[in-house]
Formats: C-alpha cells, structure tokens, sequence
C-alpha cells in the first residue's frame, strides 16, 4: 500500500510540473506577443495576464514581475544569435551558408524585435539582464570573429590591415545589427517593423564586411539575403 502512494504521489508531482511548464511556456509566448507590438515597452504583467485570460495571481505565480519574464525569454534571443555565428561544420564556409547565418539572425530579430527596439532601457532597468547581455555579447564577438577568420583563410575574405581591424570589423557588424530596429522605432512616426525592415538591417550588417569579401561570394551572399525580402 505504501508503494501504491509513493507511486501515485509521483505521478500527480509530474503531472503538476508539466502543468506548471505548459502555463510558464503560455505566458513566455503571449507576452512575447505584446511586447513585439507597438506600445509593447508600457505593457505590465497585468496587461499581459488579461491578454492570456488568467488572473494576475496565476501569472505571479510563475513570474513575479515583468523582468523575470524578460530574463526566461532572453536564453532563448542568445541561444538563436549564437546558432547564427556557430563555428560551421563544413569543410568551408560558402556563400550560401554565409548569407542563410544572416538569415538566421533576422529571424531573431523578427521573433524578439522589442528586445532590440528597447534594448538600452530594459538593461538599464534589469542588473541581472545586463549582465547576462554582456556575457552574450563576448561569446557572440568571439565566435562572428571565428567566421571571419575563416572566410579568410578559406579565401573567400581579405584580412584588413591593419590586423586589429577585424575586431572592429566584428564590433560595427554587430553594433549595426543590434542597432538597426531601435533606428527605425527613433525615426518613424509610428514604429510599426515589418519583415522587409528586417530583411533591410540583414543586409545592412552584410554590407560592413562585403568591401572585405572575393567580389563573386560577396555577389552570391547578398542574392541569398534579398531573395528573403520576397518570400
């Protein structure tokens, strides 16, 4: 008999759990989606509770403020920018995968474009959230640096000279990169982003580093990047 609790005891812990991720998981995604809408800085944990039709209580629960919701969203914008600048598998870096790791990284801007559109006032407003960001960002340089060295040695980039150029060539790729939907939100009146402004800052990141690549992989790259304007 007692085996039969234990048993049972176990089975209802991991069905609450499961319950409990399910709930956690609809609260990431449905606050992900008003936070990506326009007006999405001034949204609250309560606004983001009645959006998903539970009590704010129940949100608590799981989160206890809009911050922590941030932080569980974050691993998942480092996760996908890391994947973009991932050491390749190959035996070489060709343009196709070259201009598809672009497209991996619009998608990321896409899926978690109020990140970047608030990025200065969220970190300044979460310690911990920028210290997560600061770590990212080193890993991040350190592995765009990676692809660039390969493309040089692959001959498919010149070095710049001089040498401790390609640091800087690392930090505007991705200063532009990270920059671009903040840029739009400053200078429109209504700062709906689109697919195609993504598609746009892909290609603005691309073209820091284009004067460096061979004339037929930097030809090739872009095509692969516009072709996803029209898709």
């Amino acid at each position: 008999m007692p085996r039969a609790n234990t048993l049972t005891a176990r089975r209802t812990s991991r069905g609450v759990g499961t319950r409990a991720q399910g709930t956690a998981e609809r609260i990431l995604e449905g606050a992900l989606e008003l936070l990506n809408a326009p007006g999405g800085s001034a949204v609250t944990t309560n606004h983001i509770a009645a959006h998903l039709r539970m009590s704010p209580g129940n949100l608590y629960y799981h989160f206890r403020n809009r911050e922590e919701i941030i932080r569980a969203i974050f691993p998942r914008i480092e996760a996908e920018g890391l994947a973009a600048t991932a050491p390749p598998t190959g035996p070489e870096l060709d343009a196709r995968e070259f201009g598809e790791r672009h497209l991996v990284g619009l998608r990321t801007l896409w899926r978690f474009r109020f990140f970047f559109r608030d990025l200065n006032q969220l970190l300044a407003r979460d310690p911990t959230l920028a210290r997560s960001f600061r770590a990212y960002e080193k890993r991040l340089h350190a592995q765009y640096r990676g692809l660039f060295e390969r493309l040089i040695s692959d001959g498919s980039m010149r070095s710049p000279e001089p040498a401790a150029d390609l640091d800087r060539l690392v930090v505007t790729s991705i200063v532009v990169w990270t920059s671009w939907i903040a840029h739009l939100s400053a200078v429109r009146p209504r700062p709906d982003i689109t697919r195609a402004d993504v598609v746009e800052g892909a290609l603005l990141s691309f073209l820091v580093v284009a004067p460096f690549l061979d004339g037929a992989f930097a030809t090739a790259t872009r095509a692969v990047i516009e072709r996803h304007r029209a898709s």
